[in-house]
């Protein structure tokens, strides 16, 4: 349904709006891409180009420097990054399909049990228990959070001895591995809200004619609603492809390990030391910081981390590409109800 009727267009009241509207709506696609276009500009530019102020627009002398040394950027400067780059990529691959291979099913289930099987008083304290993460700020439960991985099932800095004996009760210590990124990710409590909402609109009728016919939950689920819900899928999907690909914080806090630390870590440790090393000149960087020193002479300065950041937003790019119809449909029925 259009925002303004086809119809009404035309009256010169319509059209004023009309105009308006698509004028912000330009206004706002234009304010989006300049900050992609400068980090495109950037990351062609070499390295005293790109630390040079005032910026240039576009490099006078366009090159590819800071895209190919960028994959060399552990072997050139040891003391930024401990790994290859490619590490970090596959660090950041293996939690974000991990979240979504656990989270997509475990909250699909739970949000299908609590919308069509679980009926009664149990329905609205169930429902209030799942969403109730989501009233409280995440920097709220940031330490309980870390805690936990430390000491699950106790969000305490030392767990408690068992009553009686001065044995401590045993936990789980999941604190600087991947699996401290995708447990807790895993169990959203936003896409259970985005499928149950779907699927309070999907009748019942459909539910009892299949069960009428013989059909178990499991299959009822797998081969009506999945199908039926594909659009709602690709949203929850995208949310959490995008959300754990791009955390930083909350990697920041359980992962100390270099060799299991996602991209994001590691641009931020490269932007950190050329921020503290100043950006006006070369020679400013190569005399602030002995660690950015070989990067610089190698021609790697403000180019490469824009590369970086290209890169870090490539992927959820390229998945908009190739889910944009299911994503659009799953948007528009998200928007009417």
């Amino acid at each position: 349904m259009s925002l303004f009727p086809l119809v009404g267009r035309k009256q010169p009241r319509m059209r004023v709006a009309w105009s308006l509207m698509n004028i912000l709506l330009w206004l706002g696609i234009i304010l989006h891409l300049i900050p992609f276009f400068i980090m495109i500009s950037t990351s062609l530019k070499p390295a005293a180009e790109a630390m040079a102020m005032p910026p240039t627009l576009w490099p006078k002398n366009p090159t590819l420097v800071g895209w190919s040394l960028i994959w060399n950027i552990s072997d050139i400067a040891k003391s930024l990054l401990s790994q290859p780059l490619s590490r970090y990529f596959l660090n950041s691959t293996l939690m974000t399909l991990g979240t979504i291979i656990l989270s997509i099913p475990v909250t699909s289930l739970a949000a299908y049990a609590t919308s069509k099987l679980i009926k009664g008083r149990a329905t609205k304290p169930l429902f209030i228990f799942f969403i109730g993460t989501l009233m409280l700020p995440g920097i709220v439960t940031l330490i309980p959070s870390f805690l936990l991985t430390r000491n699950f099932p106790f969000p305490l800095p030392v767990p408690p001895n068992i009553p009686g004996t001065e044995i401590a009760f045993p936990t789980l210590r999941i604190w600087n591995t991947i699996w401290a990124v995708i447990l807790p990710a895993g169990f959203s409590a936003s896409n259970f809200l985005l499928f149950k909402g779907f699927f309070d609109g999907i009748p019942d009728s459909i539910i009892n004619a299949a069960r009428v016919d013989g059909g178990s939950e499991f299959n009822i689920f797998r081969r009506i609603i999945v199908p039926m819900s594909l659009p709602v899928y690709a949203v929850t999907t995208y949310f959490t492809f995008g959300g754990v690909w791009d955390s930083y914080l909350w990697p920041l806090v359980v992962i100390q390990d270099s060799a299991i630390a996602p991209l994001t870590l590691a641009i931020r440790r490269i932007s950190d030391a050329f921020s503290g090393a100043g950006t006006t000149s070369t020679m400013t960087a190569l005399g602030a910081s002995s660690a950015i020193a070989p990067l610089v002479e190698q021609g790697l300065s403000w180019n490469g981390l824009m590369v970086l950041g290209l890169l870090q937003a490539l992927p959820v790019f390229i998945f908009f590409i190739f889910a944009r119809e299911y994503l659009l449909k799953g948007v528009r029925i998200q928007g009417l109800k």
